[in-house]
């Protein structure tokens, strides 16, 4: 069974917020704030949910940019991710159980602890394109093959 998710990435050029994964999957690295879909939401209020759960923070016009599905040849379960550019929101990010947040330039994220995916549809979400595609990860959790198409005419149903 395919877990369905969301990422959220801050953007206030010139800076990215990212987040320290605490505890659980992806522990020790630095990702967007999200998480899973419950029952009923769409990927919009899921992003609005988590991110107030992880960083305290209200996420105001969600901005779909992407949707890649994820596929690990470990027992780890495939991910489908709906990837979103959040430029504005209200409060100030703070650490929850979950992540530690921290800002980053624009020049410098830090890709070498980041997912190995990160590198290829980050830079894409950042200038404003729309993605979609598969990245096949190999036991140790590293990228071995994907797909990335990058398309701007491609429109997200609401």
């Amino acid at each position: 069974m395919t877990r369905i998710e969301t990422i959220a990435i801050i953007y206030q050029h010139p800076r990215v917020l990212l987040g320290m994964k605490k505890k659980k999957f992806g522990e020790g690295k630095y990702n967007g704030f999200g998480g899973g879909i419950e029952k009923g939401e769409s990927p919009e209020d899921a992003i609005k949910r988590e991110a107030m759960e992880e960083a305290r923070i209200e996420i105001i016009n969600p901005k779909r940019k992407g949707k890649i599905l994820f596929k690990f040849d470990s027992d780890e379960q495939d991910h489908l991710i709906y990837f979103f550019k959040i430029e504005k929101f209200i409060g100030i990010p703070k650490e929850s159980d979950e992540m530690a947040p921290k800002w980053f330039n624009v020049n410098d994220i830090p890709y070498e602890k980041m997912w190995d995916d990160s590198q290829y549809w980050f830079p894409r979400l950042l200038n404003e394109e729309r993605f979609k595609g598969i990245f096949y990860y190999d036991r140790h959790f590293r990228v071995r093959k994907y797909i990335l198409k990058i398309d701007k005419k491609i429109k997200w149903p609401t």
